[in-house]
């Protein structure tokens, strides 16, 4: 390759990895916003006595809806053909319709109202995720997407961050707090098109058409001979499982292991979370670039498993605040590095270039059934009587088959 043709390259990639940022950031703002403070302090309001069963039932829920929508948008983008190309209209419609559909979900006191409208706005959300995502593998050499990929993992955390921030400042004015993140998701999501436009894609060859059963078949149909894929699909699930069998019982660890009262524990997640991001953001720039440097994507994806390992073995050790926060500091480097490279990974172990958006949104399954998945397999590690021990190990255990099953991947290095 030429120094020019090096050059142009670089600074395409440089646009679509500040697309990717953007992107990222638009659909994780409004969803961290109302899942994780305004409709939990909105059903608070509605029903104080049945909040923790109520808050159960909408996370479940809009995390199938996520699922199916994902899946199901990923596969109607891999098939649209326009002047826009595949990803812009389900970007920048995906982004509107759940704007909209946001605003109106905290002006109910009724649950199952809030529920329908809040899982209709997830779905739609999730039409803008799987096309995002989708940007990676059709846009970005191989040789510069760990680059790229590691601004997927800085928007979801600068994402999660902004839409916390947002929602603490709005939690008693929720209509206003949708609003505002409803707004900041339709721009960045047009100006992550506007950043780096696709390709007018009409003359592609038009894909089949389909009945709304055909589609569905056609969404759900998992790839078939694609060892790889599977081995990077289970190794992801296996380390999202074990560290948030911790992370998600974070609170419970450090009021019946470490002893401490409910305000200070509260205390400890909130600071523990600081330390998570900053130590993740880390582990994003250093991570994703020096694996595209080396061209190696296996070798860190174990590495930060068995960094996830290691951040484990603190609080099995010693039952302390400070040991709360090395796993929190070690396991946010941890996850840092991960996910900027296993992005590049699980692009290079796609099947078919013809349905990149659903692929991802099978392998994002991986995401969301590790963290619905972790708080079951935690409760029943506890019920055997021996305290948070089963936990740690256990934990420790599944992270490092998620190691292991990164081995045998052989199309990727």
């Amino acid at each position: 390759m030429s120094t020019q043709t090096a050059a142009v390259e670089k600074i395409r990639t440089g646009r679509i990895a500040t697309a990717l940022l953007l992107g990222t950031v638009a659909y994780t703002t409004p969803f961290t916003a109302g899942s994780a403070v305004l409709l939990p302090a909105q059903i608070k309001d509605i029903a104080p006595d049945h909040k923790v069963e109520l808050l159960a039932i909408l996370t479940a829920t809009a995390g199938l809806a996520a699922l199916l929508a994902n899946v199901v948008f990923g596969s109607l983008s891999d098939r649209t053909r326009s002047r826009y190309g595949a990803r812009t209209p389900w970007i920048v419609g995906g982004s509107i319709v759940a704007g909209v559909l946001m605003v109106p979900v905290a002006a109910f006191d009724n649950f199952v109202v809030m529920l329908l409208l809040w899982c209709l706005a997830v779905a739609a959300l999730n039409a803008s995720t799987a096309a995002v995502n989708a940007i990676l593998p059709d846009r970005v050499p191989v040789r510069r997407r760990a680059t790229a990929s590691a601004m997927l993992g800085l928007g979801l955390l600068l994402g999660s961050a902004i839409g916390s921030v947002i929602g603490a400042v709005f939690v008693d004015h929720a209509v206003t707090g949708f609003a505002v993140t409803g707004l900041i998701y339709v721009v960045l999501s047009i100006s992550t098109v506007v950043i780096a436009p696709d390709r007018d894609n009409r003359g592609k060859a038009p894909a089949p058409p389909q009945s709304p059963t055909g589609v569905l078949r056609v969404a759900f149909t998992f790839p078939r001979q694609a060892a790889d894929f599977y081995w990077a699909l289970f190794g992801r699930l296996a380390l999202v499982l074990g560290y948030f069998m911790v992370n998600g019982f974070q609170l419970y660890i450090l009021t019946d292991y470490v002893g401490l009262d409910d305000d200070r524990a509260a205390e400890v997640v909130g600071l523990n979370a600081i330390f998570f991001l900053v130590m993740a953001i880390v582990g994003v720039v250093v991570a994703g670039p020096l694996s595209d440097r080396l061209q190696r994507r296996k070798p860190f994806v174990i590495a930060a498993t068995g960094i996830a390992i290691l951040a484990v073995v603190a609080p099995l050790f010693s039952a302390t605040v400070g040991a709360m926060h090395v796993f929190a500091v070690i396991g946010g480097l941890a996850f840092g590095s991960y996910f900027s490279v296993d992005a590049a990974l699980v692009s290079e172990v796609l099947p078919d270039e013809e349905s990149r958006a659903r692929d991802l949104g099978i392998l994002n399954m991986a995401n969301t059934g590790g963290q619905v998945l972790a708080p079951g397999a935690s409760a029943a590690l506890v019920a055997l009587g021996l305290g948070f021990a089963p936990v740690f190990i256990g934990a420790m255990a599944i992270c490092a088959v998620g190691a292991a099953l990164i081995v045998p991947i052989k199309s990727v290095r």
